[in-house]
């Protein structure tokens, strides 16, 4: 399979990421349909999710939900927060991003 690098268009990640999410449901030996009716998404929608196409992130999310894939998420963005000792040591936590100055 492809991997998914940063010369890729962001069409061809979706495609790279609807055909490993297609892959996934064929190794569970589920149907389009199934996640369809489980998920209450059209059938369309997910085809298009496998093919690439440009599909809302909650419906992504619904379908991972059903296959139980939702873990996979954490590996994708994990909870970058410090811990308790950390915040004490570094003061606060962040909240806003900030514009560069310019030097």
């Amino acid at each position: 399979m492809t991997t998914i690098a940063d010369f890729l268009t962001n069409t061809e990640i979706a495609q790279v990421i609807g055909a490993r999410l297609r892959a996934k449901r064929l190794e569970q030996n589920l149907t389009a349909a199934w996640i369809s009716n489980r998920s209450g998404l059209n059938v369309k929608t997910i085809l298009d999710m496998e093919s690439g196409k440009d599909v809302r992130l909650s419906s992504f999310i619904k379908v991972l939900r059903v296959m139980n894939l939702l873990g996979l998420l954490e590996g994708l963005l994990p909870d970058s927060l410090p811990s308790g000792e950390a915040i004490s040591t570094r003061g606060t936590i962040r909240k806003n991003a900030y514009r560069k100055l310019k030097s």
